[in-house]
């Protein structure tokens, strides 16, 4: 975020928000507006109820837990959205809570813990919001957020990773919390040993299989906006660190990392940010779609220092990528396109409607694509891979960065907003196989667990494996993990981890194995 000195320098002077007309557009909800978990007509606002208890317990069973599945199992996302009677505008803006799945001979045991950054402790001790988020602004109106970029902090509740032996967890543009891989306790925010001024992190990283290395994105904003890419060894010590000018005010959330290139997908996703520096709005309410600036590429490889290729194509807006590898002199980017970001901008979008009980405007739904991707000729060739309404696409993580065949994601039915059917795409053939949890059910990210001593191949359309996916069911108002196999989707899951309570909807999630 900007300091001080950058603020001035950018604006000339805080003398000119006097000039400009307005006040403050996204202040908090009022609380009693909103009944939790909704009604039969919006059985979705149970994933936008906060769970503010903390739990640890060993959950019920139900089926055959498959003896292959011994680790833990972390999903991240947000927890609490209410505070002192007041409530956030979004899903994006709740406290980042994490839960963990430990597989063990006789059962499972489930535990949930906030991490605690500084906003979540601040605003826990006073008992009510203090600090503007990335989609509310502070209460108080114009002048409680008057210049207070700096205070649209860490929530740490969009992806959790667990690397050498300690679990981290990410948000946007900020530095991660590292937390205890057991306990889940909050040890600190870190910054991985670099200085706070060297880098920054995004909440999406890769880590690439082959050779150990541990890559990060992440972009400063201020008067001359700085991309930064970060690349630690499998030891953890830094391999690589490379910042260059961001060409475009724009907001992205993922990336690509292939075999020997980063890109970076620049979308026209525009950020109008005076309203927001200057308190008027906050920073969602403050992009602009603009698709007739195209869409520009970042080709960086990841060795050495040669300077970036920059690639235009028509637009498309991607809020996950899916996986990108080397193929005959060009990179294959795949990833969830949409010809508008009806999911995230605009005042219907779909994470402000699951809070408030909207029914959202959704024009664009999320297609599966491909980018092939000639860096030497600078020429780009897209191809649609499978239609439906798609997100929150995963792989084999043993074919990160590299050929792989099999994609895993959900997607919506077709009388619903949000995702109830998990798929599995074969991304050769297009082919889909489909799950369908059913209406009111709604599932998360797919996250694929390998089978101990399996060798697999890149080109195994069929690979064997486990499936989970933290399902929500409207009907019962509780949550279960549910286990299906990778292979034979269709065929329902084989056990269900449930939990006495529900869970909001949570974004990302991780695999740690033991033995």
């Amino acid at each position: 975020m900007l300091t001080r000195r950058d603020f001035l320098r950018l604006t000339g002077g805080a003398g000119m928000a006097l000039a400009l007309p307005g006040c403050a557009m996204s202040p908090p909800l009022r609380r009693e507006n909103f009944h939790d978990f909704g009604d039969e007509d919006h059985p979705y606002l149970g994933l936008a109820t906060s769970l503010p208890e903390e739990h640890d317990y060993e959950a019920q069973v139900d089926g055959r837990l498959p003896t292959e599945l011994r680790g833990t199992f972390y999903r991240i996302g947000p927890g609490l959205f209410d505070r002192g009677g007041l409530r956030k505008r979004t899903l994006l803006d709740g406290d980042g809570m994490v839960q963990s799945f430990t597989f063990h001979d006789s059962g499972v045991r489930f535990r949930n813990r906030f991490v605690r950054t500084k906003r979540y402790v601040d605003e826990e001790a006073a008992g009510r919001f203090i600090y503007p988020s990335w989609c509310t602004q502070a209460p108080g109106g114009f002048w409680a957020n008057f210049f207070k970029a700096d205070d649209v902090s860490s929530q740490a509740g969009i992806t959790v990773y667990w690397r050498n032996g300690k679990l981290f967890a990410f948000d946007e543009g900020s530095f991660p919390y590292e937390l205890d891989p057991e306990t889940l306790d909050t040890v600190g925010q870190t910054t991985f040993g670099l200085p706070p001024e060297l880098t920054m992190y995004a909440a999406h990283s890769r880590m690439d299989p082959l050779n150990g290395e541990w890559l990060h994105f992440g972009v400063r904003f201020g008067p001359k906006p700085t991309l930064h890419v970060t690349i630690f060894g499998p030891d953890g010590k830094l391999r690589n660190h490379r910042s260059i000018p961001y060409p475009r005010y724009v907001y992205m959330h993922d990336w690509f990392v292939s075999d020997r290139h980063v890109i970076i997908n620049l979308q026209p996703v525009v950020i109008h940010f005076w309203g927001f520096l200057f308190g008027f709005r906050s920073m969602i309410e403050s992009l602009r779609w603009e698709p007739e600036q195209g869409n520009l590429l970042i080709v960086m490889e990841r060795e050495g220092n040669n300077p970036p290729v920059l690639i235009e194509t028509p637009p498309f807006f991607m809020w996950h990528s899916i996986n990108a590898f080397e193929e005959k002199g060009e990179i294959v980017a795949d990833f969830i396109g949409y010809d508008s970001p009806d999911y995230l901008v605009g005042k219907n979008s779909v994470v402000s409607a699951v809070v408030t009980g909207r029914k959202p405007e959704i024009r664009s739904p999320g297609i599966v694509r491909r980018w092939r991707i000639d860096p030497v000729s600078k020429r780009i060739r897209q191809e649609t891979i499978a239609g439906g309404s798609c997100e929150w696409p995963r792989v084999n993580e043993l074919f990160r960065c590299h050929p792989y065949r099999v994609a895993y994601m959900i997607k919506c039915r077709g009388d619903e907003f949000y995702w109830s059917i998990l798929t599995r795409v074969d991304m050769a053939t297009g082919n889909t196989v489909d799950y369908d949890f059913g209406s009111g059910r709604y599932c998360t990210e797919p996250v694929f667990i390998p089978l101990p001593g399996h060798i697999y191949r890149a080109d195994d359309p069929m690979e064997k494996g486990w499936l989970v996916t933290e399902v929500y069911d409207s009907s019962t108002r509780k949550s279960h993990l549910a286990i299906l196999r990778a292979e034979n989707i269709a065929a329902g899951p084989v056990a269900r981890i449930q939990l006495t309570h529900h869970v909001p909807f949570s974004f990302h999630g991780w695999w740690h194995g033991r033995g």
